[in-house]
């Protein structure tokens, strides 16, 4: 019984030793082979353009307009507009949200703030070409200044595009159409050149506080969810030995969440967008945009920040909306409470050993005993 009791507890402190687990290292090993993964499909081709731009439509008919994405006719207000114009040699172009430079004319703008009601920008500049594939997409920085902006090459073999901006309170708007006067030549793979971009530091807090503004808004929450409603879509972090962290969204041998893009652009997505990561003092040390192109996890790996006491991890769900992770210890805490057990289980074991050699005095006095 009391042998018995003693085993027990050796084991039971030897399961609380925080070494790495199986979960643990599959949990590593699964984020670094989908990172991996995740770029080489994007040097190759990505399904990210058509993803984000098919939710955009979403978001549109369910909460902007049952018509549709929004063209601003003449003579009407055209702050939204994604006017797109193209350099001297044709192999350039630029796209300016808003005609701030005309006469009455003004710019759509630009207001970073981790104040959910206060925060407005233009989150995404995207353009297709001809035959309706995209040729670039862009996450903006809230915090540079209005006109809302971005130039890229031309591609060879587009002969017409076409703008669309994202702004995070009022939707998706097009621009007009602009002819390329340039030779038709092969089409290139479009996919090749257009992916997923990651929003800039700088307008991390003003990207949380418009999740913040979805959650209440969309969602009926004025906090993030958690594990209590339900693990599926949390994220998890894992404070790895080689100075980096491994994020998965669900765990490891239970609900995992799916990656589920829209190759064709029209079928609904079903991915995290983003995975971003907070510290004791609840500043963003790490974000990133995911591209669900070839991968069944939502994963991301980070450098562990230095000074870093504890992590939380987040999560934005582009159907159900922001999860929040569990508080995951790091650094000199971390270590202590490593030690700590690494001593408790050490006692244990120790006693345990001290206990065999008692009952085994006990034994060898009890067979003299009986042999006398």
């Amino acid at each position: 019984g009391s042998g018995s009791h003693l085993l027990d507890c050796i084991i039971n402190k030897t399961k609380i030793m925080k070494f790495p687990s199986t979960s643990t290292l599959l949990l590593a090993a699964a984020a670094a082979s989908s990172s991996s993964n995740a770029l080489a499909l994007a040097a190759e081709s990505s399904e990210y353009c058509p993803t984000i731009y098919a939710d955009f439509v979403r978001r549109q008919l369910a909460h902007f307009s049952p018509d549709g994405t929004f063209v601003a006719q003449e003579g009407e207000n055209q702050k939204h507009t994604p006017f797109l114009t193209l350099s001297e040699d044709g192999k350039s172009a630029t796209v300016i949200v808003g005609n701030g430079e005309e006469e009455g004319g003004v710019y759509h703008p630009m207001t970073p703030s981790e104040d959910p009601s206060e925060v407005h920008f233009v989150t995404h500049i995207l353009v297709k070409d001809q035959d309706g594939n995209f040729i670039v997409n862009e996450a903006l920085d809230p915090t540079v200044a209005a006109p809302a902006t971005i130039t890229f090459t031309v591609p060879d073999g587009v002969t017409e595009m076409v703008a669309y901006e994202w702004c995070n309170k009022h939707g998706l708007w097009a621009g007009p159409a602009v002819q390329v006067a340039t030779p038709e030549t092969e089409s290139m793979a479009v996919s090749d050149v257009c992916s997923v971009s990651d929003f800039p530091e700088a307008g991390w807090p003003s990207v949380h506080a418009d999740f913040l503004r979805l959650q209440a808004s969309v969602f009926e929450s004025e906090m993030p969810f958690t594990e209590a409603d339900g693990e599926k879509h949390v994220p998890y972090i894992t404070v790895n030995e080689d100075g980096t962290s491994s994020i998965l969204v669900g765990k490891v041998g239970g609900a995992i969440h799916p990656m589920n893009g829209s190759a064709d652009g029209e079928t609904p997505p079903h991915w995290i967008t983003e995975i971003y990561v907070v510290d004791q003092d609840g500043k963003i040390v790490a974000m990133k945009s995911l591209d669900p192109t070839g991968v069944t996890e939502a994963t991301m790996i980070f450098d562990t920040p230095e000074g870093a006491t504890t992590l939380k991890a987040y999560s934005w769900c582009n159907i159900h909306g922001l999860y929040e992770g569990p508080v995951t210890e790091v650094g000199p805490a971390a270590e202590v409470e490593i030690a700590e057990e690494v001593t408790d289980a050490e006692e244990v074991e120790s006693s345990g050993t001290a206990a065999v050699v008692s009952l085994s005095v006990i034994a060898s006095v009890v067979l003299t005993a009986l042999e006398m």
